[in-house]
């Protein structure tokens, strides 16, 4: 290498790298920058140098035209080529610092330089630039974002304080006179109106019913009509927000304003439809997109509201039509609990009218010898008196038994007695037993295994309605099943014995009545539609279908259940018995 060539790349300050084009390996040139940068490089042959740098550059972009990409040399290539190209490179000459070289290859005569212009400075720059960018857009995102945030946050401070002062009432009248309030407040308004839509003969138009600011407490005013060009119109029936300046309160205004003012026309839905606006009239010449952002919030509260007002109105509407029907239906169940007992009570008045017969008869026989004795004028012997004494005795149990009849009787029937009581329930079907003591001789043997039970709160003439219907069905059950089992038999005897047994006890809490008979059972089919209203398996005249629907809306208002089985059974003697039970639980604490 001439010495000219050679000084002058000695004192360049960038890394120049010489070697001969024809003899890469025998030897090559570094100027003292390369030596100086490149130092962990041991320059001993030129092609070892390359082959070390290029292990420790990183090439984004290089030439891929190589028969094996995997021993591939970007440096390499750049010295064995004869064209002239440039390779943008970064070097690692430690773990955290790297540097950054434009490598320019070209051929002075037979010599191949490679020459590293050092961009470092350039790269850095040119990041920390991209970086600031970055950091200018992210920063003025954020203003972007701070700011929508502190708008919102307005925003929904001024939505929060005017939905806080809807909410205050359910009113619907108090509502609307807050909202326009509010509205007026927030605008500097010189008026705010709410006006309900109207059918006219000229097109739509509206009805304004309140006023802020008003003379009036209720903010009520006498009904002026507001009517608006029909693209206003279209925009308030498309439920959009409309903004003019304009100088009348509305086109049918007979007086234009002094100044120009800004009318806001915020549209009032209900079940997506408008049924009112709010015509807002304000000093202010431009409208902020905040403050239309809130114009849209409020007209969709003031919407929400109104309709929930609407709505509250109709549920009130209802509840007090379902109150007066729900008043009725108890007059009528009432009515039918009554009447039904009335029913049983006329199925009773024979039985009744017999057991009274039987000792009235005695009372007026003894009466009879009584009379017979005094007027005879005979002194009295002491077998006159005993005679007289036993008449006495048997008068006094007939009177006894005529007098408990009558009082069952008159307990039974009182139809006022609907006040919760305490009662014994034990004592409750006694006197229910009474009223059938008549039917309860023919045949029929009575079992009673009352236990030790406490008192009940409950409506005592009620539940001796439901065992006298139930008491009565077994009896009529019994008798049935006696008619068929003695039916073709001579003579009058009877080979059937009916059997009701009542049964009382506490268990957890709840009290258990158990009435069964070994009457004729109830049907399959007819199990589902026993407690059916209206459903009876007996003959015309002789019950209404009502007796154990109205027991068991008794026993469900007392808070209780009624539930009934009915199933057959062989007896010792090999024959088939069928027996029914039921169970009345009304809570005992």
């Amino acid at each position: 290498m001439s010495t000219i060539l050679r000084n002058f790349y000695h004192n360049l300050k960038e890394p120049v790298l010489i070697c001969d084009a024809l003899q890469p390996e025998s030897g090559m040139y570094c100027n003292k920058a390369f030596k100086s940068i490149f130092s962990d490089i041991d320059i001993q042959n030129c092609m070892q140098a390359v082959r070390k740098l290029d292990y420790k550059f990183y090439f984004e972009f290089c030439l891929i035209d190589s028969e094996n990409l995997k021993t591939y040399s970007p440096l390499i290539n750049a010295l064995e080529r004869k064209e002239n190209f440039h390779l943008y490179g970064r070097y690692q000459k430690n773990e955290r610092e790297f540097l950054y070289f434009l490598i320019s290859a070209f051929s002075v005569k037979k010599y191949r330089i490679l020459y590293f212009y050092d961009i470092t400075n350039e790269v850095i720059v040119k990041k920390l630039q991209n970086e600031n960018e970055r950091l200018k857009i992210q920063n003025q995102e954020f203003l972007n974002t701070n700011s929508k945030a502190q708008n919102q946050a307005v925003k929904m401070a001024l939505l929060n304080r005017i939905a806080t002062s809807i909410s205050k009432t359910i009113d619907l009248n108090d509502m609307i006179n807050t909202a326009i309030k509010e509205l007026g407040i927030i605008f500097g308004a010189k008026k705010v109106y709410f006006a309900k839509r109207v059918a006219d003969a000229a097109g739509e138009a509206f009805e304004a019913e309140y006023l802020y600011p008003c003379e009036k407490p209720d903010g009520r005013v006498g009904g002026e009509i507001l009517k608006y060009d029909k693209n206003t119109i279209d925009d308030i029936l498309d439920n959009k927000i409309s903004i003019q300046v304009c100088l009348k309160e509305a086109e049918n205004s007979l007086k234009p304003m002094k100044t120009p003012c800004t009318r806001i026309i915020l549209p009032v839905m209900y079940k997506e439809s408008t049924v009112a606006v709010i015509v807002i009239l304000t000093a202010k010449k431009h409208i902020e997109d905040i403050e239309k952002e809130l114009m849209t919030g409020v007209s969709m509260q003031i919407s929400s509201a109104i309709t929930q007002a609407m709505l509250f109105k109709d549920v009130s509407d209802k509840k007090e039509e379902l109150q007066t029907a729900l008043t009725e239906l108890k007059e009528t169940q009432l009515q039918l609990i009554n009447s039904e007992k009335m029913a049983s009570l006329g199925q009773l008045i024979a039985s009744v009218a017999h057991e009274i017969n039987t000792p009235l008869a005695s009372i007026c026989a003894n009466n009879e010898i009584s009379k017979r004795f005094f007027e005879s004028g005979n002194v009295f012997d002491n077998d006159t008196i005993d005679i007289l004494k036993d008449t006495n005795s048997v008068d006094a149990d007939a009177i006894k038994r005529i007098t408990n009849l009558v009082q069952s009787l008159k307990r039974f029937v009182r139809l006022d007695e609907m006040v919760s009581q305490s009662a014994n329930i034990n004592e409750e079907l006694d006197l229910t037993l009474n009223l059938l003591r008549h039917k309860l001789k023919k045949d029929i043997k009575l079992v009673k295994n009352y236990g030790e039970i406490s008192l009940v709160e409950c409506y005592p003439n009620m539940l001796n309605q439901v065992f006298l219907n139930i008491l009565m069905n077994a009896i009529q059950s019994i008798e049935k099943r006696a008619s068929v089992e003695n039916a073709g038999l001579s003579g009058a005897g009877s080979c059937y014995i009916g059997e009701i047994i009542i049964s009382t006890e506490i268990i957890e809490s709840n009290l258990l009545v158990k009435i069964q008979d070994n009457g004729l059972g109830i049907k399959d089919e007819d199990k589902k539609k026993i407690f059916q209203a209206g459903f009876t398996t007996k003959k015309v005249g002789e019950g209404t279908g009502l007796g154990l629907a109205i027991c068991k809306k008794i026993i469900e208002k007392h808070n209780g259940e009624i539930t009934f089985d009915s199933k057959s059974y062989r007896t010792k003697d090999g024959s088939i018995a069928k027996t029914t039970i039921f169970e009345i639980k009304l809570p005992a604490f």
